[in-house]
């Protein structure tokens, strides 16, 4: 520690800004990991605990996905020799002026053994009373309190009956079931809540409470034996499961994000302590001399590496707890506009193992980064570390080394991608980038060799002196190439991945979105709770204008190990006009099966998830039994990222018992006037309830729109990427000159013009800058790969962003001759005589 502070301190302080942008590298990558882990665990803690408040005492659940489960069920389940109390739920999140509100549809009269309703002792004597007006709804204190609502008050709510008032007949104390959804809580009588939300004789599930001695598992057997495999019987928490797999995402994109900021905050590191040892060579030569041992030589710059860790680490740890309630939000937020789902962030603060574990990963990834320029250090010969202008050397068993580590992680990388282990494809990742950072010195000598012709011919002195540092100085060129070629491979990927999902998305939204309108009962397409009656299809094709109306059933559906949305349509109707390319290609043959029942069709991101190919069975859960078809072909859809499974609606009907639609596609008559038709579409039928009508090219320009926000993560990529050069390219400058200072000054001596030594400068600096975009030019190729495999099931096509990356590479040599201007003016400004000195 007295080395640290006797020589570390002062030389770090004397060079504050690139030490404070060398934290900032480190800290980034904490703060995101931190900001992110956070917000999805807060939103999965507000998810459980309004599940289980929700549930009550309730020790089992029994559902059916979206498609509901039929009244008569009921009965079967109160039958059950081991059920102590069954209760029927109605479930939907619905609209207000006053935000969102979670209403609950109970029966008063079953429900009080399984939820707690407290409400004060006085509020709600009588639960016939509250049954016998159906206009009656319960709200929680909290939200009554912050909307200055009271007994007797009158809330609007969006139902499928239109905007309709209801009387506020008993509020809840904030305690148990009214701290659910963040206390957006309201609580009315199932039977009114089928009719307003448009359920028609179903419930969402059924709440159980199990007889008294005897075990959970038991009554859960039986309860399974009694209904059929159509329903499933699980416990309340088993709810979360579809939102922690929605989450997959969000973390895979975080850790994506906070992996990529450690490695170019690694390499910040690493080419800081490689201009340290540089400059410093002269203190590590006394040092030696002096009779330090290479151990404290090594250990001396990585405890430096491990205090500028621990420094970042701690500023990301404080950042990334800063910004953890806002990511939250936005998760949350992204959840609602994205999925139909609301979660309620319930945790407040950072655990301090996620504080102590980020940090921990910061320090550890910052001695990592030390390791080699340490060794550098360590094995430097006294003399010849006191002499000035010395050239580096990688030695021979060093080269070795990093071959062998890299051949090793390249295996390694190969098994976890060709063995489909999905979850271990960040490591194969991480491994490949390590696998080309191994090489990179090797790789950077062999580029600048190639370029050295080229640099020879623009200016035979300049050029050939430029080349010639690049050469003799590998570990700095390597370092500042590989920081670039990490930027470099993360701005092209993005733009390789954003470019794939926009021209497919363009493709799907041409080939389904061809409907000149679109009906939906809420706002949010992705709302599957609302639905319409079936008899609004008359109403919609009375219309003047309207030529083809397609009705539209959408339910969530549990099947193997996903929870994919299942769209019953008229197949027939679809099938001159929707331009979907399925696999295999014969797409009239596979319409013309599943419009006669005789299969399905599903979403490819659903058929990735679940391994299914064409010719496979799937099991259905419908009411009275599994239903079991075949896959008849395989389609590009970007509904929903469970996937999507497409059958005829009149099976549907037949098997599910459910009339209802969730939204109508309407098709106009040629020469008809699309702003006519929606006003009587509003006029005629939205008199009598609430409905939303979309036109295509809306939803086209929204959802295009969503797809284009991957090229503004780009460009703060590119961002990233410059900053990156410009101090990398800075840094390495700074030491080149300081090692060629003799060199410079003959070069000055025997006549040299400072114009050329500025020239000479620019060019190292430019081709600094070449080398990294080639190297990262061919890593991007990999980056793009790992990104589709990673984020996305769909079957998307491989598209190399080339304007991108024409436009990337004058941007990185423009930064490059910037970061040369002030040690280009250093170099000429020096003085001969301390140049050319002799030790």
């Amino acid at each position: 520690m007295r080395l640290v502070r006797l020589l570390s301190l002062p030389y770090f302080a004397k060079h504050r800004s690139r030490s404070l942008l060398t934290l900032a590298g480190i800290a980034l990558g904490v703060a995101v990991l931190v900001a992110m882990y956070e917000a999805n665990e807060s939103v999965l803690a507000g998810l459980r605990q309004t599940i289980a408040q929700i549930a009550g005492a309730a020790e089992l659940q029994i559902s059916a996905g979206d498609t509901g489960i039929p009244e008569e069920l009921l009965d079967r389940v109160r039958a059950v020799a081991e059920v102590g109390s069954a209760s029927p739920v109605v479930e939907a999140v619905v609209g207000s002026r006053m935000g969102n509100l979670l209403v609950l549809g109970v029966d008063m009269t079953a429900d009080q053994g399984i939820r707690e309703y407290d409400m004060g002792g006085s509020e709600l004597d009588d639960p016939l009373v509250f049954l016998a007006q159906p206009d009656s709804i319960m709200l929680s204190g909290d939200f009554a309190s912050r909307n200055g609502l009271a007994m007797g008050s009158r809330l609007v709510l969006e139902t499928v009956e239109g905007a309709r008032p209801f009387t506020v007949r008993g509020l809840l104390r904030p305690a148990g079931l009214a701290q659910a959804f963040g206390g957006s809580l309201a609580v009315m009588d199932i039977y009114a809540a089928q009719r307003v939300f448009g359920k028609e004789r179903k419930f969402d599930r059924i709440d159980v409470t199990v007889r008294r001695g005897v075990a959970v598992e038991n009554c859960r057997r039986a309860l399974a034996a009694a209904i059929g495999s159509s329903f499933h019987v699980d416990a309340p928490s088993e709810r979360r499961r579809y939102f922690e797999q929605v989450l997959v995402n969000y973390r895979r994109s975080a850790g994506f994000a906070s992996i990529f900021a450690l490695i170019v905050g690694l390499f910040l590191i690493q080419n800081t302590l490689v201009v340290a040892v540089a400059q410093r060579r002269g203190e590590i030569g006394i040092l030696r001399a002096l009779g330090a041992t290479k151990s404290q030589i090594r250990n001396l710059f990585l405890m430096e590496s491990g205090c500028i860790g621990l420094a970042g680490s701690l500023a990301g740890a404080a950042v990334g707890a800063g910004l953890s309630g806002l990511a939250a939000r936005y998760v949350a937020a992204s959840l609602a506009g994205l999925l139909g789902v609301i979660g309620q962030p319930a945790r407040g603060g950072v655990e301090p193992l996620v504080l102590a574990g980020a940090m921990a990963a910061g320090v550890a990834w910052s001695v990592l980064a030390a390791v080699f320029p340490a060794s550098a250090a360590a094995r430097a010969d006294p003399v010849r570390a006191l002499q000035k202008g010395r050239y580096e050397m990688v030695p021979l068993e060093e080269r070795r080394t990093r071959r062998m580590l890299a051949c090793a992680a390249i295996a390694v990388a190969a098994v976890l991608l060709a063995g489909r282990f999905e979850n271990w494809l960040v490591v194969s990742y991480v491994l490949a980038a390590l696998a080309l950072v191994f090489l990179t010195p090797e790789l950077c000598s062999a580029v600048v060799r190639l370029l050295r012709p080229l640099l020879v011919r623009m200016r035979p002195v300049e050029g050939a002196l430029a080349a010639d540092s690049l050469l003799q100085a590998p570990r700095r060129t390597a370092s500042v190439a590989a920081a670039l070629m990490l930027s470099v491979a993360m701005a092209i990927g993005l733009g390789g991945i954003a470019d794939a999902s926009y021209h497919s998305i363009l493709d799907w939204v041409t080939g389904t979105l061809d409907a000149d309108f679109l009906v939906a009962p809420a706002e949010n397409l992705k709302d599957l709770t609302l639905r319409f009656p079936s008899g609004m299809e008359q109403d919609l094709g009375a219309i003047e204008g309207v030529a083809v109306v397609q009705p539209v059933r959408a339910a969530r559906v549990s099947v193997r190990n996903s929870q994919p949305i299942l769209f019953a349509l008229d197949v027939v109707r679809l099938s001159p006009r929707a331009r979907r390319r399925a696999i295999p290609v014969n797409t009239e043959r596979i319409h013309q099966l599943a419009a006669e029942g005789r299969g399905v069709i599903v979403s490819d991101n659903f058929a990735a998830r679940e391994h299914v190919h064409v010719g496979d069975a799937l099991d259905l859960p419908a009411p009275d039994g599994a239903l079991r078809l075949p896959v008849l072909g395989i389609y590009k859809d970007f509904t929903d990222p469970q996937g999507a499974i497409v059958m005829d609606r009149s099976l549907y009907r037949r098997r599910w018992h459910d009339d209802t639609v969730n939204l109508f596609r309407l098709y106009l008559r040629p020469g008809a006037s699309a702003e006519a038709v929606r006003k009587q579409v509003v006029a005629r039928v939205g008199a009598n309830r609430a409905l939303f009508v979309y036109s295509s090219a809306d939803l086209r320009r929204h959802i295009l729109g969503l797809a284009g926000r991957w090229f503004e993560i780009t460009y703060a990529q590119l961002a990233i990427a410059l900053l990156v050069a410009i101090l990398g390219i800075a840094n390495a400058l700074t030491v080149s000159i300081a090692d060629r200072r003799r060199e410079l000054g003959m070069l000055r001596a025997v006549g040299g013009l400072r114009r050329q030594v500025r020239i000479t400068v620019w060019m190292e600096a430019a081709a600094m800058a070449v080398v990294g975009f080639v190297l990262g030019l061919a890593f991007s190729l990999v980056n793009i790969f790992y990104a589709l495999s990673i984020f996305s099931g769909h079957a998307l096509e491989f598209r190399f962003p080339a304007l991108l990356a024409a436009a990337l590479l004058p941007m990185l040599v423009a930064a490059a001759l910037v970061a040369a201007i002030l040690p280009g003016e250093a170099a000429v400004r020096a003085q001969l005589v301390s140049a050319l000195e002799y030790e």
